[in-house]
C-alpha cells in the first residue's frame, strides 16, 4: 500500500505541474486544449519516470533502459485514453477543460500504477 501511496503523491505532483501547463497553454496563449493536452504529456512523462523509478519503486539505475521504454509506452496507452477522454468531457459534454483534466488523471490513476508496478519496473525485482 505504501508503494501506490508514494504512486499517488508522484502523480499528484505531475497532475499539478501537468495542469498549470495545461492553463498555461490554453489560458494564456490560446492553444487548443487537445495540443496543449499534448505538450503536457511529452513534458510531464519523463518527471513522472524518473521520480516514479527514484522514489515510488527504487530500481536500479542500470534498469532505466529496459524501463523508460516499458514506462513510455504505459504512459501512450493512458495518453490515447485520456485524449479521447478529454475530447468527450469538453468537446462532447461541455466540462471545464481543466475540470475534465483532473477526473481523466483519476480515471486512470489505478491502470497507470498496476502496469507500470507490474510490468514497467518490474526488470529484475
Amino acid at each position: 500500500m505504501t508503494k501506490f501511496v508514494t504512486f499517488a503523491v508522484v502523480g499528484g505532483f505531475c497532475a499539478l505541474l501537468s495542469l498549470a501547463i495545461l492553463w498555461l497553454l490554453t489560458s494564456w496563449l490560446g492553444v487548443h486544449y487537445l495540443l496543449s493536452t499534448v505538450v503536457t504529456f511529452l513534458v510531464t512523462t519523463p518527471v513522472g519516470f524518473w521520480l516514479n523509478k527514484i522514489l515510488t519503486f527504487r530500481t536500479r539505475r542500470g534498469y532505466a533502459r529496459i524501463e523508460w521504454p516499458r514506462y513510455f509506452l504505459v504512459m501512450s496507452i493512458s495518453f490515447g485514453s485520456s485524449i479521447a477522454l478529454m475530447y468527450l468531457l469538453v468537446s462532447v459534454l461541455g466540462l471545464w477543460y481543466l475540470l475534465a483534466n483532473m477526473i481523466v488523471i483519476g480515471v486512470l490513476l489505478a491502470f497507470n500504477f498496476l502496469t507500470h508496478d507490474r510490468w514497467s519496473f518490474r526488470a529484475k525485482r
